[in-house]
């Protein structure tokens, strides 16, 4: 059984770890930018052992290196970067769409809509329309059924987010209109629980962003 001590790390490390992930997605920390330990746990008010924790976590998925002597440095992003991504969403996201269509909930259907509704809204800042667009995806994914898949997702989410923040192009592809059809075409097959026009509209949505990213590379 964990002492009091051991949770409360934890639960700092975890803390650590969602707020450095925040600031690399959002573009705060920026590419090849080291990460000192000492400087994070001052600024966050926390112990070096939390820090040092959170910053495995990045590394195992993928936000940061590690160098000798060097330390930590926020990865950068290039063009296989964004193949390697969009390539393992289009793998394992549509069939998840096609079986969140299958399981179909009153509640998801609302939970997308709402979603949505604030992705559309002009009136909101463009941070809030992409937490949108991310939002609309990890609910889908949530609804499969499958953690691991979900996790997995979760992190390509994330790094699809920070490519739009370091790229200006890419920002303006978060609320055009073929990308808000997309999210209305996949919520209208999840609606009327059709899973292989779900899966399609995923993979179409998935593909056209895709070249939307690698287009605003150049």
């Amino acid at each position: 059984m964990a002492t009091i001590d051991e949770t409360e790390q934890a639960s700092a490390s975890q803390r650590v770890l969602a707020i450095l992930r925040q600031e690399i997605v959002t573009g705060k920390l920026e590419p090849e930018q080291v990460i000192h330990e000492s400087e994070t746990a001052l600024r966050l008010g926390v112990s070096k052992t939390p820090v040092r924790e959170a910053l495995q976590g990045l590394l195992w998925e993928g936000f940061v290196m590690a160098f000798p002597r060097r330390g930590y440095v926020v990865r950068p992003v290039g063009m296989n970067d964004i193949r390697d991504v969009m390539d393992l969403r289009m793998s394992i996201e549509p069939p998840i769409t096609g079986i969140a269509a299958r399981r179909r909930s009153s509640e998801l259907v609302e939970e997308l809509r709402e979603i949505l509704a604030r992705q559309v809204d002009e009136s909101l800042e463009f941070d809030e329309r992409l937490q949108a667009a991310n939002d609309f995806h990890r609910a889908i994914a949530a609804t499969a059924g499958n953690k691991r898949a979900e996790r997995l997702l979760c992190t390509y989410f994330d790094e699809t987010t920070r490519m739009h923040y370091l790229f200006s192009r890419a920002s303006n592809h978060v609320v055009s209109p073929s990308e808000l059809d997309a999210h209305q075409e996949i919520l209208d097959a999840i609606t009327e629980q059709d899973e292989a026009r779900a899966r399609q509209a995923m993979t179409d949505h998935l593909q056209e962003s895709n070249e939307a990213l690698l287009r605003s590379f150049y």
